[in-house]
């Protein structure tokens, strides 16, 4: 018990760290990658998907999950999204869209952060989320006021009727 309320009084904290700039509206263009471009200089560069947007530019690195409104990039760690409607092309590192990946659930934080993997818990008092990342061995606590959107199953999630059922909960106690 102890190390659950740990784990979410630590995770609670980063969420609210993060969140410390908040936007109204999000703009999942792709910002470009920081100027890292090599992580061990003796080894072979990994294998990335490469997305050509309708500019002509291209963004590599492994995407990770795919939604009707952003493609979500991972490169040494960095994460970024490209709008579903600027791409173009993609390249396949394997050949072939992994399987699953347009069928991941994402949680969109309002500074611009996205979440990517399985939403285990839904939780309405205290509102909050719990999501396991696809690919880190991890989960996250994100208490829902610091939650711009939600993906389940790839599709939009109807959060702000979601959290009007919350605040409704809230007015009849």
């Amino acid at each position: 018990m102890f190390r659950v309320c740990l784990t979410v009084l630590t995770t609670a904290f980063v969420v609210v760290c993060l969140s410390a700039s908040t936007a109204v509206a999000q703009d999942f263009s792709f910002q470009p990658w920081s100027d890292v471009t090599v992580v061990c200089p003796t080894c072979e560069p990994p294998p990335a998907d490469v997305v050509t947007l309708r500019d002509g530019s291209t963004a590599e690195g492994t995407i990770r999950a795919i939604n009707p409104v952003f493609y979500t990039l991972e490169r040494f760690g960095e994460i970024r999204t490209v709008p579903a409607g600027d791409v173009n092309d993609v390249e396949w590192k394997r050949g072939n869209q992994p399987r699953g990946i347009d069928s991941l659930d994402q949680i969109v934080l309002k500074n611009g952060h996205v979440l990517t993997g399985e939403i285990t818990i839904d939780n309405e008092r205290p509102p909050y989320f719990e999501i396991e990342s696809s690919f880190l061995d991890h989960s996250y606590t994100v208490f829902k006021s610091q939650i711009e959107m939600v993906f389940q199953n790839g599709q939009e999630y109807d959060f702000e009727a979601a959290m009007q059922d919350v605040q409704d909960i809230r007015e009849e106690n």
